[in-house]
């Protein structure tokens, strides 16, 4: 599927914008990936069979992206899924018309904790001599696509809602307090509060 359509713009079609972000990532420090998944509320405002958003070096699992309607119980699945690289895009397709309103786009993906100092990235800090990864986020101007799918422009802003999966014996943190950890073995979830919109 080409997409030509929605190649070498500028912005992001116009045609829904997110409204709130559901994000769960699980890093692996020592292979130096992660894995995620996201639930986006969208805000379908004119007909469309598309929903088009930034990814830029992630893999998304095609099988995985849905679509739930919040004025009906049908989950749509993706009929195609398309990731223009150049352009830094990820287009998802339906096999009908989106409803206009509100609705959860979800999907898994997984990613590289790069050196690039961008996205979600790998960095290393050094205790009693040793040398550890740490993962880390830069996310300004526009490299959140490179740590979750996301409208990444600045006047697309939502609120986040954000869930760590890491080793018990670290640290996890984020932009929001921690509001629940729960502790399973080697691994700890961290949730955090829901940040206000940005």
């Amino acid at each position: 599927m080409a997409y030509e359509e929605f190649k070498k713009k500028p912005r992001l079609p116009k045609f829904a914008s997110p409204k709130r972000y559901d994000i769960r990532l699980k890093p692996d420090l020592v292979a130096c990936k992660f894995d995620g998944a996201v639930s986006i509320d969208v805000d379908v405002v004119s007909p469309t069979k598309h929903l088009v958003l930034n990814a830029a070096d992630l893999t998304v699992d095609s099988a995985s992206v849905s679509f739930k309607p919040r004025s009906d119980s049908q989950e749509l699945r993706a009929f195609g899924v398309g990731v223009i690289e150049e352009d830094e895009i990820l287009v998802v397709e339906f096999a009908e018309e989106l409803p206009i309103g509100v609705g959860a786009l979800s999907m898994a993906f997984r990613g590289t904790l790069n050196d690039q100092m961008k996205g979600f990235y790998r960095s290393v800090y050094e205790i009693n001599g040793e040398k550890r990864n740490m993962a880390v986020t830069q996310f300004e101007p526009a490299d959140a696509r490179r740590c979750f799918p996301c409208w990444d422009e600045p006047a697309a802003k939502a609120t986040f809602k954000i869930t760590l999966d890491v080793p018990s014996d670290l640290v996890a943190l984020s932009n929001m307090p921690v509001i629940e950890e729960k502790k399973e073995g080697d691994l700890k979830t961290v949730y955090f509060e829901e940040s206000p919109i940005m």
